[in-house]
């Protein structure tokens, strides 16, 4: 599978305006995120990256993203709590003395849900929903402090549901991601800080095959292009050119 996302096409511009941009992007592993972060690594930005995977293909990745991105550093510890999410967030939105964009993989596992193995749902998904809050906050507020535009993209992750416990699941995951996008996006929207989501569609069917359209829509919304949106959430789907707004 590796292979098949490294050797994929992402066709996301060029966007030459972004390069030098800070980036943080949370979240990433082997399944999901690779192709975002290699769409702003290959536009010259510098990039602050988290992922908690380890191993010989993960470090293929890091060093794919070394070769091309203008700057990266990478982080590893993990964001159980409040804490260590807190503090992996303020030392990420300093490490180039500010942030112009912030991408938040979030990521579900639809069957553990649904079987009760992890924790009571609601608990579950606002813990998740929430690690994605706190990190966007603090960016938000450091750009806030440098007078800089920017950017804050929160994307659901998560395979295709396979019973309707799943579908009602994600459709759950949906509705709340929504309402904290456009709560966040009416709350920092005088301080020049865009909030943005992207969710599968319920019907969408698989979209392993879509995260090349999620990142051409992630580097269009960073670009001067993007300005003009925040609150939305964005569909994923397998049909069309690009995901979607509703």
């Amino acid at each position: 599978m590796l292979t098949s996302v490294l050797e994929s096409g992402v066709c996301v511009g060029p966007y030459p305006e972004l390069a030098g941009k800070r980036i943080l992007i949370t979240g990433l592993n082997l399944q999901a995120g690779v192709d975002v972060a290699r769409a702003f690594a290959e536009n010259g930005c510098r990039i602050v990256l988290h992922t908690e995977d380890t191993g010989v293909e993960v470090d293929a990745v890091l060093e794919m993203l070394a070769q091309s991105a203008a700057e990266l550093q990478v982080y590893s510890d993990p964001l159980v709590d409040t804490e260590t999410t807190t503090k992996f967030a303020q030392t990420g939105a300093r490490a180039f003395n500010g942030l112009d964009a912030v991408i938040n993989l979030v990521q579900l596992d639809l069957k553990s849900l649904a079987k009760g193995e992890d924790r009571p749902v609601e608990e579950a998904l606002t813990q998740r929903l929430q690690t994605a809050r706190l990190i966007s906050r603090i960016a938000a507020n450091r750009m806030r402090l440098t007078w800089s535009e920017g950017l804050i993209l929160n994307i659901l992750v998560s395979k295709a549901p396979q019973t309707g416990a799943e579908t009602a699941l994600l459709s759950l995951a949906r509705a709340m991601l929504a309402g904290m996008t456009r709560t966040e996006a009416q709350e920092w929207a005088d301080q020049a800080v865009r909030i943005n989501a992207v969710a599968p569609a319920i019907d969408a069917g698989d979209c392993s095959g879509a995260e090349p359209k999620v990142a051409a829509l992630a580097m269009f919304l960073a670009s001067p292009g993007g300005r003009e949106f925040s609150g939305l959430m964005f569909d994923v789907a397998l049909a069309g050119d690009v995901p979607e707004v509703v």
